[in-house]
Protein backbone atom coordinates (compact mmCIF):
# COMPACT_ATOMS: atom_id res chain seq x y z
CA UNK A 1 0.00 0.00 0.00
CA UNK A 2 1.14 3.56 -0.82
CA UNK A 3 1.73 5.84 2.05
CA UNK A 4 -0.95 8.06 2.85
CA UNK A 5 -3.46 5.59 0.84
CA UNK A 6 -6.59 4.13 2.57
CA UNK A 7 -6.66 0.28 2.53
CA UNK A 8 -8.60 -1.89 0.76
CA UNK A 9 -10.44 -3.53 3.91
CA UNK A 10 -10.68 0.09 5.23
CA UNK A 11 -13.02 1.01 1.86
CA UNK A 12 -14.41 -2.28 1.62
CA UNK A 13 -15.74 -1.60 5.84
CA UNK A 14 -16.79 1.96 4.91
CA UNK A 15 -17.81 2.14 1.88
CA UNK A 16 -21.56 2.15 2.21
CA UNK A 17 -21.56 5.04 5.25
CA UNK A 18 -24.34 7.23 4.64
CA UNK A 19 -23.92 10.71 6.81
CA UNK A 20 -26.47 12.99 7.35
CA UNK A 21 -25.84 16.96 7.45
CA UNK A 22 -22.07 17.56 6.32
CA UNK A 23 -18.78 16.28 4.46
CA UNK A 24 -16.73 15.46 7.50
CA UNK A 25 -16.06 11.72 6.81
CA UNK A 26 -15.39 12.90 3.40
CA UNK A 27 -11.93 11.53 2.23
CA UNK A 28 -11.17 15.14 0.89
CA UNK A 29 -11.15 16.52 4.32
CA UNK A 30 -8.05 14.61 5.19
CA UNK A 31 -6.10 15.33 1.93
CA UNK A 32 -3.31 17.67 1.47
CA UNK A 33 -4.61 19.19 -1.70
CA UNK A 34 -8.19 19.50 -0.44
CA UNK A 35 -6.24 21.75 2.36
CA UNK A 36 -3.85 23.64 0.40
CA UNK A 37 -6.26 24.45 -2.09
CA UNK A 38 -4.84 22.55 -5.12
CA UNK A 39 -7.55 19.66 -5.63
CA UNK A 40 -7.32 18.47 -9.28
CA UNK A 41 -11.41 18.06 -8.76
CA UNK A 42 -11.58 21.72 -7.92
CA UNK A 43 -12.16 20.87 -3.84
CA UNK A 44 -14.74 18.24 -4.02
CA UNK A 45 -14.47 14.33 -5.32
CA UNK A 46 -18.02 13.82 -5.46
CA UNK A 47 -18.01 16.47 -8.42
CA UNK A 48 -15.48 14.17 -10.53
CA UNK A 49 -17.74 11.21 -9.20
CA UNK A 50 -20.82 12.72 -10.59
CA UNK A 51 -18.99 12.62 -13.97
CA UNK A 52 -17.49 9.13 -13.67
CA UNK A 53 -20.15 7.11 -11.33
CA UNK A 54 -23.43 9.30 -11.49
CA UNK A 55 -25.98 8.39 -8.92
CA UNK A 56 -29.02 8.44 -10.85
CA UNK A 57 -26.84 5.59 -13.14
CA UNK A 58 -25.84 3.94 -10.17
CA UNK A 59 -29.62 4.04 -8.78
CA UNK A 60 -31.87 3.98 -12.05
CA UNK A 61 -35.29 2.92 -9.77
CA UNK A 62 -35.23 5.65 -7.78
CA UNK A 63 -37.11 8.76 -8.13
CA UNK A 64 -35.33 12.06 -8.17
CA UNK A 65 -34.19 13.34 -4.81
CA UNK A 66 -35.91 17.13 -4.06
CA UNK A 67 -34.13 17.90 -1.14
CA UNK A 68 -31.94 20.61 -2.17
CA UNK A 69 -32.42 24.13 -4.50
CA UNK A 70 -31.50 23.45 -7.91
CA UNK A 71 -32.49 19.67 -7.94
CA UNK A 72 -33.92 19.62 -10.95
CA UNK A 73 -31.09 21.47 -12.85
CA UNK A 74 -29.05 19.19 -15.23
CA UNK A 75 -26.37 17.18 -13.92
CA UNK A 76 -27.64 17.65 -10.01
CA UNK A 77 -29.11 13.97 -9.92
CA UNK A 78 -25.58 12.84 -10.63
CA UNK A 79 -24.05 13.92 -7.41
CA UNK A 80 -23.61 11.48 -4.72
CA UNK A 81 -23.97 14.43 -1.99
CA UNK A 82 -26.49 16.55 -1.69
CA UNK A 83 -29.17 17.81 0.00
CA UNK A 84 -28.14 16.86 3.60
CA UNK A 85 -26.98 13.54 2.95
CA UNK A 86 -23.55 12.84 2.05
CA UNK A 87 -22.01 9.53 0.70
CA UNK A 88 -18.42 10.31 1.46
CA UNK A 89 -15.62 9.34 -1.10
CA UNK A 90 -13.43 6.73 -0.03
CA UNK A 91 -11.17 6.88 -2.79
CA UNK A 92 -9.31 9.35 -4.85
CA UNK A 93 -6.53 8.47 -6.94
CA UNK A 94 -4.49 12.22 -6.45
CA UNK A 95 -5.07 11.67 -2.46
CA UNK A 96 -2.29 12.61 -0.22
CA UNK A 97 -2.84 12.33 3.24
CA UNK A 98 -2.59 15.92 5.06
CA UNK A 99 -0.01 16.04 7.78
CA UNK A 100 -0.68 19.51 8.80
CA UNK A 101 1.07 22.81 7.31
CA UNK A 102 3.38 25.35 9.03
CA UNK A 103 2.66 29.01 9.23
CA UNK A 104 6.00 30.97 8.39
CA UNK A 105 6.54 34.83 8.10
CA UNK A 106 7.49 35.85 4.97
CA UNK A 107 8.08 39.52 3.52
CA UNK A 108 4.87 40.65 3.48
CA UNK A 109 2.79 38.31 4.87
CA UNK A 110 2.70 34.79 6.79
CA UNK A 111 2.51 31.82 4.50
CA UNK A 112 1.64 28.19 4.84
CA UNK A 113 4.23 25.83 4.01
CA UNK A 114 3.00 22.25 3.14
CA UNK A 115 4.54 18.51 3.69
CA UNK A 116 5.46 18.92 -0.29
CA UNK A 117 7.36 22.21 -0.16
CA UNK A 118 4.44 23.87 -1.52
CA UNK A 119 4.08 27.26 -0.24
CA UNK A 120 0.38 28.92 0.11
CA UNK A 121 0.74 32.76 0.19
CA UNK A 122 -2.94 35.45 0.37
CA UNK A 123 -0.65 37.82 -2.25
CA UNK A 124 0.77 35.42 -4.75
CA UNK A 125 -2.62 35.49 -6.35
CA UNK A 126 -3.22 39.30 -5.75
CA UNK A 127 0.06 40.81 -6.06
CA UNK A 128 2.90 38.39 -7.25
CA UNK A 129 6.17 37.47 -5.19
CA UNK A 130 8.10 39.58 -8.05
CA UNK A 131 5.57 42.88 -6.99
CA UNK A 132 5.67 41.66 -3.23
CA UNK A 133 9.34 41.61 -3.40
CA UNK A 134 9.86 44.66 -5.43
CA UNK A 135 7.58 46.41 -2.42
CA UNK A 136 10.02 45.10 0.16
CA UNK A 137 12.96 46.02 -1.52
CA UNK A 138 11.31 49.51 -1.95
CA UNK A 139 10.36 49.81 1.75
CA UNK A 140 13.91 48.85 2.77
CA UNK A 141 15.51 51.50 0.64
CA UNK A 142 12.85 53.79 2.53
CA UNK A 143 13.98 53.30 5.90
CA UNK A 144 17.50 53.33 4.90
CA UNK A 145 17.11 56.85 3.64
Amino acid sequence: MMTGQISLIDYINDRDDVTFGGCGQCVCRSCLYWWSGRCPYGGCYDDHRAEVDPYDRVHPDEPPRTAWSYWDKPGEQAHWCRGGIFYPAHYCQKFVKYQGCQIKECLKCNVAVYQDGYIGCSLVDTLGCTACYQEFMDDMEDEVK
